[in-house]
């Protein structure tokens, strides 16, 4: 039989002090082990026996994986835990469409994104387990997030995540929320010349398939403070990866063609729910991933039943006019985290 799994989310004032949760998260997540790490001491003590003293808790840590489809309102907590946070959405129109709000988020090239900065990436206590036993972790942020997508189907996102340690809880009890999902069908996929101009120019017939991963470069920082647990993060240089499958045709010539130039492009991929957030106003909810990009492979053009089509890797680069190499932004109908 299988458990009757459950995953709830909180989002935390101070990064490591454990939260009720206050959004019940759709999705999958992993029930991982305690995450202890363990020294087994190797002595000499006149004996044959192996084991003889006792091992020592070394260090805690737990990991999760929470995989899904992305949907118009849990992908803002993989986004938050991943690129930045302290991020206040607006409203594009407040008058003729009151249930639109918008969130951008991208990290700062030139300080640190961890959460001890003032717009640091947010930590979650993230309740999870079954109908046998609900476990809490603390202070949890993602290690690596990846959305894709593939015709006729959902949108889906696997992010890693890190967190203190894992305790024995009872959910909270929050109510699943109606939410909006994805389909790669109603995407849309932009080619222009300069970030300010991105989302300009669609390119049709053409985007196949995509996989964005970005490597997060956020890791534990332990130190002697007291605790068998990290006590804040560290982060390193990061980027995004996009492997996108286009049709052969005169739109991805011609990215070729920016290839062979070692030419920066910029993408964006957005994706769309089906229906408007506001009744009338043609406002459906939207995950907008945009990027500069250099492509670093250019394969030898494939054939997918009949049609010609290539499979090429881009990577982010920061771009100074546009002052970023990446942005994510979510038109959601979330004016502010659940509380």
């Amino acid at each position: 039989m299988r458990a009757f799994r459950k995953i709830e989310v909180g989002q935390e004032s101070s990064h490591g002090t454990a939260v009720a949760a206050t959004e019940a998260a759709l999705g999958l997540i992993g029930i991982p082990g305690p995450g202890v790490v363990r020294h087994y001491p190797d002595e000499e003590r006149n004996s044959l026996a192996r084991n003889v003293a006792d091992e020592v808790d070394v260090g805690v840590e737990t990991h999760l994986v929470w995989t899904g489809d992305v949907n118009h309102r849990h992908i803002l907590w993989p986004l938050s835990m991943a690129i930045r946070g302290n991020v206040t959405p607006t409203q594009p129109d407040e008058t003729s469409e009151p249930n639109g709000y918008l969130w951008t988020l991208a990290p700062s090239m030139t300080t640190a994104n961890t959460p001890d900065q003032a717009n640091g990436i947010e930590t979650f206590t993230f309740e999870y387990g079954d109908n046998v036993q609900a476990y809490e972790t603390e202070y949890c942020f993602a290690t690596r997030l990846q959305i894709s997508g593939a015709p006729n189907q959902v949108c889906q996102f696997t992010c890693d995540i890190t967190g203190r340690q894992q305790t024995e809880t009872s959910f909270t009890g929050n109510s699943l929320v109606s939410v909006q999902r994805f389909p790669f069908n109603l995407a849309e996929f932009y080619i222009d010349t300069t970030g300010a101009s991105l989302g300009s120019t669609q390119k049709t017939a053409t985007l196949l398939g995509f996989t964005w991963t970005l490597e997060t470069m956020f890791s534990p920082l332990y130190t002697g403070d007291g605790n068998l647990y990290f006590a804040s993060l560290r982060e390193d240089k990061k980027k995004v990866s996009l492997q996108m499958t286009l049709a052969r045709n005169t739109t991805s010539e011609a990215e070729r063609d920016k290839y062979d130039a070692k030419t920066t492009t910029f993408a964006r991929i957005k994706l769309n729910g089906p229906t408007e957030l506001d009744s009338g106003q043609s406002n459906p909810p939207y995950l907008a991933l945009d990027q500069a990009i250099r492509y670093v492979t250019w394969p030898d053009a494939g054939e997918e039943n009949g049609l010609t089509t290539v499979q090429v890797v881009a990577e982010s680069v920061y771009d100074s006019t546009w002052a970023k190499q990446f942005e994510v932004a979510l038109l959601t109908d979330l004016s502010a985290w659940p509380s």
